[in-house]
C-alpha cells in the first residue's frame, strides 16, 4: 500500500506542478497580449496625434501666407480703392446697381472681336455637339 500511495503522491504532485507551470504561462501569456494591445494603441494614438500636427502646421502655413499677403502694400491699396481711398488723380468708376448691359456689339467685346455674325449657342448644345460629333 506504500508503494500506492507514494506513486498517487508522486502524480498529484507532478500534476500540481504542471497546473502551476500552466498558469504562470497562461498568466505571463495574458500580460504580454495586454502589453501588447496597449503598445499598439498607443502607436495609433500617435499616429492620430501626427496627422492632427501637420494638419495644424499646414493651416498655420497657410495664415501665415494669408497675414503676409494682408500686409502687402499693393492689396492694402486695392482694398483702399475699392473704399475710394486711392490716390487724388485716381478718378473712381463703380457701375450702377441697375445699370444695363451692354449690347452685343459694343467696342471690346466678343461677338465683335471674333466675327460679326457669330451664331450663340447654348453650353449645353455646344457640349453635345463636342460628345456627340453630330
Amino acid at each position: 500500500m506504500r508503494v500506492m500511495i507514494r506513486r498517487r503522491t508522486s502524480t498529484t504532485r507532478g500534476a500540481l506542478i504542471f497546473l502551476g507551470q500552466a498558469l504562470l504561462v497562461t498568466l505571463f501569456v495574458v500580460e504580454f497580449g495586454r502589453n501588447l494591445i496597449g503598445v499598439i494603441q498607443v502607436n495609433t494614438r500617435l499616429a492620430q496625434l501626427r496627422d492632427e500636427t501637420a494638419a495644424l502646421q499646414a493651416r498655420a502655413d497657410a495664415l501665415t501666407a494669408e497675414r503676409v499677403l494682408l500686409e502687402d502694400a499693393a492689396f492694402l491699396e486695392l482694398v483702399a480703392r475699392g473704399y475710394s481711398l486711392g490716390s487724388t488723380v485716381e478718378r473712381p468708376f463703380v457701375l450702377a446697381a441697375d445699370a444695363a448691359p451692354l449690347p452685343e456689339d459694343a467696342p471690346g467685346s466678343g461677338a465683335r472681336r471674333f466675327s460679326p455674325d457669330a451664331p450663340t449657342r447654348s453650353p449645353l448644345d455646344a457640349w453635345l455637339d463636342l460628345l456627340l460629333g453630330s
